[in-house]
Formats: C-alpha cells, sequence, structure tokens
C-alpha cells in the first residue's frame, strides 16, 4: 500500500503544502523546525483535520477528496502514538491496549487476546494490571505503541515519540522502537525534531519548511547534499554557496574555494563537513589548497569534541579536539586560519 498526499491544509493563517508518497515498508521522518507543519501533516492523515484542497489516497481508498470526502478518523486503519502517549489514566494497562480493538467492535476476550500478544511482543506483561501513574516513561511509551498496533492498522503515525523521555532512556527505547517500527509492514510515519531519530529509525525522511517540502530522500542524501541551511544544520555539516567555473568556487558574500568538480558550471550548493577543517593559529604551509582567515565567533561544547564557528568568507564551523583547543589557545574573536583539502568539498547543482 501506498499513501498518495497531494493537498493543501491550512490552520489559522498557516497553510501547509504537501505532494508525496509515503510506501508501506518504510519507514518515513518527517522533521522541520517549529511552526513548519509537521503536526498539521499527522493531524491531517489521521482523519483529525480536513483539507482545503487536493486528496489523499490510502492505497486505492480515496480518505480525502474536496470538496466531498473526508473519512473520520476511526475509519481510516490508523494507528497514533500522541508525543505524551494520551494514555487513559483510570485504564489498567491492559484496558488501555485492548480499548482500540473493543471500539472497532472485538470482543472482551479477543480484545484482551490482542492485547496480551502486544504486551508479550514490547515485553511489559508483567505491568498489565498497573495504571498509567504507576508506570515510567519509556514503559508509557511501549504501552502507546502496543495500544497503537493492537487495532492491526496499515498506517501508524507517531508525534514525537521519544521527546517525553530524559536522555539516557531516550537511547535504549529508540534502539527497542527502531527494531518494532521496521517489523511493521505498513506505512509508518514520524515526526521528530532530532536527526539522530531520523538517521537511526528512518528509510526516508521528509524535510518541512515554513509549510513545505524542502527536501525528501533517504538520511545519507540528506547529509551529503542538504539542500537548505536548515537540512545542513541538522546534519551537521557546513552548506557553502556561491558560482563554480572550472573548478573554483566562487562565494557568495566573498571568498574563493576550490573544488575537485571541474565539470560544474553556475550556481551550486558545496558541503564542507566540520572535521575536514583545520585551525591553525599562524598561516599554514603544507598541501591544503584552500587556505583562508577569519575571526572565532563561538566555541561549544559537543560530546568529546568542540564546535568552533568561524566567522569568515566563507563562514564555517570546525570540530577540534579539546587538546586543540587547549594548544591553539582559542577564545571567542580570536584571528584564526582555516584550511581544507579541495577533495573534502562536495560540490553539487542546485
Amino acid at each position: 500500500m501506498k499513501i498518495t498526499s497531494n493537498f493543501t491544509a491550512t490552520r489559522g493563517d498557516f497553510t501547509l503544502i504537501i505532494d508525496t508518497i509515503v510506501s508501506s515498508g518504510t519507514v518515513t521522518a518527517v522533521l522541520g523546525p517549529n511552526g513548519s507543519g509537521k503536526s498539521t501533516l499527522l493531524r491531517v492523515l489521521a482523519g483529525l483535520q480536513k483539507i482545503d484542497s487536493g486528496k489523499i489516497n490510502f492505497g486505492k481508498r480515496v480518505m480525502n477528496d474536496t470538496p466531498s470526502i473526508h473519512v473520520p478518523p476511526q475509519d481510516r486503519s490508523v494507528g497514533v502514538v500522541f508525543q505524551d502517549y494520551a494514555l487513559f489514566p483510570h485504564m489498567s494497562i491492559m484496558e488501555n491496549i485492548a480499548f482500540g480493538p473493543r471500539s472497532l467492535g472485538a470482543s472482551r476476550k479477543d480484545a484482551h487476546a490482542k492485547a496480551h500478544s502486544h504486551m508479550d511482543l514490547l515485553g511489559i506483561s508483567e505491568i498489565a494490571d498497573r495504571k498509567p501513574s504507576h508506570i515510567s516513561g519509556g514503559q508509557a511509551q511501549r504501552v502507546a505503541l502496543a495500544r497503537a498496533l493492537a487495532t492491526e492498522p496499515d498506517v501508524l503515525l507517531l508525534d514525537e515519540p521519544l521527546a517525553a523521555l530524559d536522555a539516557l532512556t531516550r537511547e535504549s527505547v529508540r534502539t527497542e522502537l527502531a527494531r518494532h517500527i521496521k517489523a511493521f509492514e505498513g506505512c509508518v510515519v514520524f515526526v521528530t525534531h532530532d536527526p539522530v531519530d531520523a538517521m537511526i529509525l528512518a528509510d526516508r525522511v521528509i524535510v518541512l519548511e515554513d509549510g513545505a517540502i524542502t527536501q525528501e530522500g533517504t538520511p545519507g542524501e540528506l547529509a551529503a547534499r542538504p539542500a537548505t541551511d536548515y537540512v545542513a544544520a541538522l546534519m551537521g555539516v557546513n552548506l557553502i554557496r556561491g558560482s563554480a567555473h572550472d573548478g573554483v568556487l566562487h562565494v557568495d558574500g566573498g571568498g574563493i574555494l576550490q573544488i575537485p568538480q571541474q565539470q560544474l558550471e553556475g550556481e551550486v550548493l558545496a558541503v564542507l563537513r566540520p572535521e575536514a577543517i583545520t585551525l591553525h593559529v599562524n598561516k599554514p604551509e603544507g598541501s591544503a589548497r584552500n587556505v583562508w582567515q577569519g575571526t572565532v565567533r563561538a566555541i561549544t561544547q559537543m560530546h568529546d569534541r568542540i564546535r568552533v564557528s568561524i566567522e569568515a568568507s566563507p563562514s564555517v564551523v570546525a570540530t577540534i579536539t579539546h587538546s586543540s583547543l587547549a594548544d591553539l589557545k582559542l577564545s571567542v574573536g580570536t584571528l584564526v586560519w582555516v584550511s581544507a583539502k579541495t577533495l573534502t568539498i562536495e560540490a553539487y547543482s542546485k
């Protein structure tokens, strides 16, 4: 089955424009800044919000077709995991999971059998009789997933499924969630603001900015060739704009870089990874053909590395070790030389 979406949807003065296809057996992540339309997309697919124009198909079945067709949520074969999990506080875990099948007409016996099956699958059988207030955040996430799967949906939608977890719990739950959603045979769409979630969980990524899709592809494709500054920042790379001619990139705003893509002509984008940049106190001598001077504008701790933002032409972010930071004696305002080998730059047409 495929979800074919070509629609516009409006909330207040915000308009979402979507034209994309999601295939079954594929996990699709939706990334974007706050207010870009991520949650609106999930609400539309779930049937919680009508569209203003266009059409949505689940396989051969029309879910939305303006102006007359809007299939309600209960008739869409959609399972939803909400950001706050939305478990019923007065029900036991067993009753929470059995609620979906019961609402679709299953007998109490059959609904409980399905609930038991999914609790076993997700390793939460031991908390069947507890109330949501007496389980951990990681357990609540698994309960919400079990409840969504118990209806045996064709489409699984997850809204920031790891956002409610602390950092330590998130790492273990992310690995477990990956195993379960990749085994799901239908269409999986999940919203996240965390690129690590997308890299680990998704086969495909859709990026929304200002209510429109600005890029879609595999996580590797986005990392290798980001189309916007937002995507580049998400993937942790430097995106440089300019005009190419005979292996030379004339950077927008000033500066020149030698690039290995000799055949490129005209407006291009170029990716330079922070780890491929070397910083120097004095002008370096060596094999790097790209050398320019700049000023340190920010120094940020990043796990076991240091991110150094350099204001220059072009401005870039470099990652260095703690020992390099100490050796270079860098601080905000320090003048530095930046170098990068030509082969570390990947340039491509817009």
